[in-house]
């Protein structure tokens, strides 16, 4: 399971708080930490521009401390705060105690009734301390359930329903109807072509785990050099997701050439076949080199991949390789019949294309593709038979290499 209040209680400034109320709540679960004091006071009235919304500004299922500075002179507003909180699905409350040694009985009623743990924290007890043990903690769940053998496993399809079922109860993001999840990476070539704009994984992670506000709908793992984007919404379409993995890569900073590959959306007990989903986007847009020439960052989506939807998968078998091979090989030693089968392919069959982007004369490219059929033996072929199995050694071949 995720991590729970109860657990909160056995890191070391956990164990320096003292429960006051709400015990039968401790396996509620817990996904971040939060300070809260001045968002709760009476008299605070918020600049328009700072855009604060209290029912966003907290996460549901976050651990939240306070001081009660906000309550200073009333004891009178925390109970409204308590119920608030409870109200959002926070976690449990804990409070330093500096202003107030005991809370109000009617606190500590309402926090019984509602099963909603309350914690008090000696004064010598910092913060910080306690912000860090538990988001390292989340991190940690995270990173375990989560781990590149889970990911592997779920990639492979090789992954059970009870196993899969433990991953999405013990991941700190609370999920939603729907998910979608996204790969992101770096192309191959990118790091050649742009060496000071790189993809820096390790970066991209830790800075996410500083954006709360985001982390409600989103989590971030590392696999090998890649990172997964597990988003989730209560809406069924694929803009709703979209949008929240464009706002993650802006957030991220994640450099044009980067490779983003998006699942379709699936119900959250799919979470496996959104990962392959979103590999095989990821490569069918690498394989295609759709970011190389790209200013901006491009979202590619499992609509585009085409035929590496089928090659993808089926780069396993022998025979597959094999086919490739016997179209391809002829060609490796004469350099113009290569660049004409790839310029063919690539204009989609269209002669004068053809001999426009190789500077030539179409009876050239005529010619060139009778001594093509001549070497690969498919002589017989119509000529649209003729274009497919070029297309599709050409397709496998870029598969091929990209899974290397």
């Amino acid at each position: 399971m995720a991590m729970t209040v109860k657990d909160v209680l056995e890191l070391p400034s956990g164990q320096k708080m003292e429960l006051i109320a709400g015990g039968k709540g401790l396996n509620r679960p817990v996904t971040s930490v939060e300070i809260a004091d001045y968002e709760f006071a009476p008299d605070v009235t918020f600049l328009e521009e700072a855009e604060f919304d209290l029912q966003t500004s907290i996460e549901p299922a976050s651990f939240v401390i306070t001081s009660f500075l906000f309550a200073k002179d009333d004891p009178a507003v925390i109970l409204p705060m308590v119920r608030q909180l409870e109200a959002m699905g926070t976690a449990a409350l804990a409070y330093k105690r500096i202003i107030y040694d005991r809370l109000p009985q009617e606190v500590l009623d309402f926090a019984e009734k509602k099963n909603f743990p309350i914690f008090s924290i000696d004064r010598k007890v910092w913060f910080e301390n306690i912000i860090f043990d538990i988001m390292y903690a989340v991190q940690f769940d995270d990173k375990v359930y989560l781990a590149e053998d889970k990911i592997n496993a779920m990639l492979s399809s090789h992954m059970s329903r009870s196993e899969l079922d433990i991953i999405l109860k013990g991941i700190s993001l609370k999920m939603r109807s729907y998910i979608t999840v996204t790969c992101m990476t770096q192309s191959a070539q990118e790091g050649k072509d742009s060496p000071d704009v790189t993809f820096d994984a390790g970066r991209i992670l830790r800075s996410f785990y500083m954006m709360k506000g985001y982390r409600s709908k989103a989590l971030l793992v590392r696999y090998e050099d890649n990172l997964f984007l597990i988003t989730t919404s209560a809406k069924g379409d694929l803009d709703s997701h979209r949008r929240i993995v464009e706002e993650g890569a802006q957030l991220f900073s994640l450099p044009a050439a980067a490779i983003v590959g998006m699942s379709e959306v699936h119900p959250q007990s799919e979470l496996d076949e959104a990962f392959r989903e979103a590999r095989m986007t990821a490569l069918a847009a690498e394989a295609e080199g759709k970011t190389l020439s790209s200013k901006t960052l491009q979202i590619h989506t499992l609509a585009e991949t085409g035929a590496y939807r089928i090659i993808l998968p089926a780069l396993e078998h022998p025979q597959t390789a094999a086919f490739a091979d016997s179209v391809l090989r002829p060609l490796a030693e004469s350099e113009d019949l290569r660049e004409t089968a790839d310029e063919y392919v690539s204009a989609g069959g269209d002669l004068a294309k053809s001999a426009t982007a190789l500077h030539c004369h179409v009876n050239t490219v005529r010619y060139r593709l009778g001594r093509i059929r001549e070497q690969t033996g498919l002589t017989g072929l119509t000529d649209a038979d003729f274009y497919m199995h070029l297309k599709l050694a050409l397709l496998i071949e870029r598969a091929g290499r990209v899974r290397a």
